[in-house]
């Protein structure tokens, strides 16, 4: 059987260019209590974006995502840990290899496909250059006409759930957290238009994950700090903070 025809095998109703698409609908109508839902129950009160992810995410639980969102997260680890080995040999990953070798730390995370060890963020960070540098990883459209790639937040939750002494469950929890705030966020704010990255966005995302992946049980504190972070960012942003919270009350 040839390489084309085992993939076809594999992933017999999953193309590359719908797998995110897929993933995030699925996820969205089967596992997150919806950001519209959570706004209704607020009432009158002012809702904002922070607040409601935050909810949403110490409510996820793994027994509520469906098989085929579990089946689509760990297609997007072995997808994004792909990148990682064509990856391997290049400049940047070296460089980035090189420099998180240099540091040492009392909880470290692993460096993939080196098996050596540094501390959590530079771990991060040479594995997210790997996922990231031939742009083979998976890449999501949003409704607002933003583009980004949301693998690129795995990074932080294979080193969070790595010195947390974490499960595969876990981890694939955080995945789908991760993209569900990745692509929502992308749905109902127009980041491009803004002069925002979608970079900006992974970062969001990514603490978010993080944080659900960071203990035993859902790390509050973490999502506290990202809100307290997030809403002062929006306070202080002008038109750019207004277009957040109106559209996270308006947009499901």
């Amino acid at each position: 059987m040839n390489k084309t025809s085992e993939v076809q095998r594999f992933m017999p109703r999953v193309t590359r260019r719908n797998f995110v698409q897929t993933a995030t609908s699925l996820g969205i109508s089967s596992s997150l209590t919806s950001f519209s839902a959570l706004a209704q129950i607020h009432g009158n009160k002012p809702v904002n974006l922070s607040e409601v992810l935050t909810q949403s995410a110490t409510g996820l639980r793994f027994e509520a995502l469906s098989e085929d969102v579990v089946h689509l997260a760990k297609l997007a680890l072995l997808d994004t840990i792909g990148c990682a080995f064509g990856a391997f040999s290049a400049r940047p990953s070296k460089i980035a290899i090189e420099l998180a070798e240099q540091v040492t730390a009392r909880r470290p995370a692993t460096v993939l496909l080196r098996g050596s060890k540094s501390s959590p963020d530079l771990a991060t960070f040479a594995n997210g250059v790997m996922f990231r540098y031939l742009d083979f990883n998976d890449a999501y459209v949003s409704r607002t006409g933003g583009a980004g790639h949301p693998s690129d937040m795995i990074a932080a939750l294979l080193s969070a759930a790595e010195i947390n002494g974490r499960s595969g469950r876990d981890l694939i929890l955080g995945i789908v957290l991760s993209y569900e705030v990745f692509c929502k966020i992308g749905d109902v704010f127009d980041y491009l238009g803004n002069g925002i990255d979608h970079t900006t966005i992974t970062g969001m995302g990514a603490v978010v994950g993080a944080g659900l992946v960071d203990g035993p049980q859902p790390r509050t504190d973490a999502l506290c700090d990202w809100h307290n972070c997030w809403r002062e960012y929006c306070h202080s942003s002008g038109p750019l903070g207004l277009a957040v919270e109106l559209e996270s009350i308006r947009s499901g």
